[in-house]
């Protein structure tokens, strides 16, 4: 694939522009360990690699500011706790969540629930979901991907122009990378969230 001009495509500019109200820049792991605290009651985050070392937002080192903890909700109706660590960049003083990819940004329900229900792995009419999200959820879900689905091409392909070579025609096709991650199977939706959040964008609730 050969480098070309980036198009004049308002889906593949920088993003920041546009961050809503209070948004705060997001790095997703992928590679952890949730270590489980008896005494309190919660799992500690504990990254097996430094890897977002950077900021996302300027590249310079992040350090440790605080930490806070968010509910996790998974199959079945069951919850509990992951303590979250928040880092600062020493040169931007932006603050970063760190969230693990089991986790999508402002939502309490695991990557996993969300993406069976907007896969239509299970919907209101299991008898399964009577612990699951409300339908009003599950269709707000749905609705969050219909809005986003070309916001989500764009910045998919916006990052692999910038970091991985993506040549100018096919930016401009109308080629899926969304679609070809869906058909790779369970775990596309926190592949797709890790791409976007840790090249520095957002995506709408």
């Amino acid at each position: 694939m050969q480098k070309g001009k980036v198009p004049e495509n308002t889906l593949l500019q920088d993003c920041h522009s546009l961050e809503p109200t209070g948004f705060s820049p997001m790095i997703i792991l992928s590679e952890y360990e949730l270590i489980y605290n008896n005494k309190d009651d919660f799992y500690a985050i504990s990254p097996k690699s430094e890897q977002m070392a950077a900021c996302p937002e300027c590249s310079h080192s992040l350090k440790y500011r605080d930490s806070r903890l968010r509910i996790r909700k998974v199959h079945g109706g069951g919850s509990d706790q992951l303590l979250i660590r928040r880092l600062k960049c020493s040169h931007c003083k932006r603050l970063h969540t760190e969230l693990p990819d089991v986790l999508a940004p402002y939502k309490h329900y695991t990557t996993e629930v969300i993406e069976d229900v907007v896969d239509a792995v299970i919907d209101s009419d299991d008898l399964e979901t009577e612990a699951y999200p409300c339908e009003a959820t599950m269709h707000r879900w749905n609705a969050w991907l219909f809005y986003n689905q070309l916001r989500i091409d764009g910045l998919l392909k916006s990052v692999g122009y910038r970091l991985l070579g993506f040549s100018e025609v096919f930016l401009k096709s109308g080629l899926s990378l969304l679609a070809g991650i869906r058909e790779t199977g369970a775990g596309w939706l926190g592949t797709i969230l890790r791409v976007i959040y840790n090249a520095g964008n957002f995506l709408p609730a």
